[in-house]
């Protein structure tokens, strides 16, 4: 499961300026775009949001409805930021809704890492149970 950093957030009118916080992102990175919405945004409306970013170009684009979220995520490549927020802004229909958004990078944890707290947590169990075994009864 991914875990996200909240790397930058703002209001419609901020939307267009989207491409400053590229320097978050290293190149091949997940990022996550939330949007938020007036109202609900139709299924159809979200497929053709994801459909132009492909032909656009943006690797990994995935577009879902969460309402009244719309949540895109991308693989940070070239084009990416400037692109979504063009694109975005272009649909009219969904600009109209845009109150906010919020821009996440993945922080996904390294597997080593998960190796040395999962055994330390059994280095822990082990030495709880070696010390309920030497009680005496």
């Amino acid at each position: 499961m991914a875990k996200w950093e909240e790397v930058a957030d703002g209001s419609f009118w901020e939307l267009a300026n989207l491409s400053q916080y590229e320097p978050y992102f290293e190149e091949g990175s997940r990022g996550l775009l939330e949007l938020d919405l007036r109202l609900p945004v139709s299924a159809d409306m979200a497929r053709e949001l994801e459909n132009q970013l492909i032909e656009a170009g943006v690797a990994g684009v995935k577009v879902r409805t969460a309402s009244p979220l719309l949540k895109i995520y991308f693989t940070k490549g070239f084009p990416w930021l400037a692109v979504i927020a063009a694109i975005i802004l272009g649909l009219i229909a969904l600009a109209i809704l845009i109150v906010g958004w919020r821009l996440f990078r993945d922080i996904g944890v390294p597997v080593t890492s998960l190796l040395i707290i999962a055994g330390g947590i059994c280095v822990l169990v082990l030495a709880r149970m070696a010390r309920v075994k030497r009680k005496p009864t």
